[in-house]
C-alpha cells in the first residue's frame, strides 16, 4: 500500500503528494488555523524556516503509469498468508512489514544484495502508517496520523526516493481554560502566546522575550523526587 508518512520539523517539513491532493488550489477558511502562507502552512515567521520547497522527490509507481490513489494490490499470493508460496531459502526473515521492516529489507537488498522474507500478521504493509481510501473517496490513516521528523540530510534524501512531497508545517493547538475559566485555543506545548493568552503569569505580566519564557518554564518545572523521572507524568512535569 502507498503509505505516505508526514515529515515535519524545522529543518525538513513535507507532506506526501497524494496525502495532500489539491492543497495548492484549495483556500484556507477563516479561523484560528488560517495562514496567509497557504493551506497546511504555519504563520509566515515559522513557515519561512521550512526548507522544503516546490515538490521534491519521486514516485516511481506513479511515474510508471499507476494513477490510483488507494493502496497497491499486493496480489493473492502475498495476501493469502500461505507460507508455502514463499521462497524456500532467503538470507533474512523479517517479522513486521512496518517502516522498520520495510526499510531493513530495502537497504539489505540494495546495499548488501541480500534476499528477505517479510511477514506480518496484518493484511497490509506499512505498519501503523498505513492509509487507505474510505467509502467517501477520502484518504484516511487507519491507525491515526503519524509524523516523521528528521534533521539528517541522508534520511531526507532517502525518503525522497519513494514519494513526491510538498511543504507542510505541523502545528498543535488545544482548548485550555484561561485564568477566568474561559477556554482559549492556544499552542501546545506552551509558548509565549499560550502564557499570555491564558494569563498564566498574572503577577509578572505578559511575556515578551525568550528569556522571560525560559524563566516561566523554570518556575513551572517540577523536579522528580528521585531526581530522575520514574513515569510519564514526572517526565512531563520535569521538562
Amino acid at each position: 500500500p502507498r503509505c505516505r508518512p508526514v515529515a515535519c520539523g524545522v529543518r525538513r517539513a513535507a507532506l506526501g503528494r497524494r496525502g495532500a491532493k489539491d492543497l495548492d488550489s484549495a483556500k484556507m477558511p477563516a479561523g484560528p488555523f488560517a495562514s496567509t502562507v497557504g493551506v497546511g502552512r504555519a504563520e509566515p515567521q515559522w513557515a519561512e524556516l521550512n526548507r522544503v520547497g516546490g515538490q521534491p522527490g519521486k514516485d516511481g509507481v506513479h511515474a510508471a503509469g499507476d494513477k490510483t490513489e488507494g493502496p497497491l494490490d499486493l496480489g493473492e499470493t502475498v495476501m493469502s498468508g500461505d507460507l508455502g508460496t514463499a521462497p524456500k531459502k532467503v538470507d533474512l526473515l523479517i517479522v513486521g512489514a512496518g517502516l522498520s521492516g520495510a526499510v531493513l529489507a530495502e537497504r539489505c537488498s540494495k546495499e548488501l544484495g541480500l534476499t528477505s522474507l517479510v511477514i506480518d500478521k496484518r493484511d497490509h504493509i506499512g505498519g501503523n502508517c498505513y492509509d487507505y481510501i474510505d467509502e467517501h473517496g477520502i484518504r484516511a490513516s487507519k491507525y491515526g496520523a503519524h509524523l516523521f521528523h528528521t534533521k539528517f540530510e541522508r534520511v531526507w534524501e532517502y525518503v525522497q526516493n519513494f514519494s513526491e512531497w510538498i511543504p507542510f508545517d505541523h502545528r498543535v493547538r488545544g482548548m485550555v481554560p484561561d485564568a477566568d475559566g474561559a477556554k482559549q485555543l492556544v499552542p501546545i506545548p506552551p509558548t509565549q502566546e499560550t502564557v499570555n493568552a491564558l494569563r498564566l503569569d498574572v503577577a509578572s505580566g505578559p511575556i515578551s522575550s525568550e528569556e522571560g519564557m525560559q524563566a516561566w518554564y523554570d518556575r513551572q518545572r517540577v523536579t522528580p523526587p528521585s531526581g530522575e523521572p520514574a513515569n510519564g507524568e514526572e517526565a512531563a512535569l520535569s521538562r
